[in-house]
């Protein structure tokens, strides 16, 4: 199983890669700063996309139990109506 490769090492390689030996210190970390700020852009946007998910999950289960809630509330209400009117059927029935 190979070692993951850490953001930092992928960061060194494209500085290295993108200016070469004649860049100087000022452009090297200049890149290699905006480089880390871009990682740390995307970590963020990853952490706010499963937030989000999680969020929308959460509340799909929500609406869905509170659906639930409110059909109870509803037959709830409708209970004794239906349970007199069972009983006169039954009483006229016998």
């Amino acid at each position: 199983m190979k070692k993951s490769v850490e953001s930092h090492q992928i960061i060194e390689e494209l500085v290295a890669a993108m200016l070469g030996d004649h860049a100087t210190a000022r452009e090297r970390h200049m890149l290699r700063e905006s480089l880390r700020g871009l990682v740390r852009l995307a970590k963020i946007e990853q952490v706010m996309e499963i937030k989000a998910s999680v969020q929308k999950l959460a509340g799909a289960l929500e609406s869905q139990s509170a659906r639930r809630r409110a059909k109870a509330i509803l037959i709830a209400q409708r209970l004794p109506g239906l349970l007199e009117q069972a009983q006169q059927e039954f009483e006229f029935k016998h």
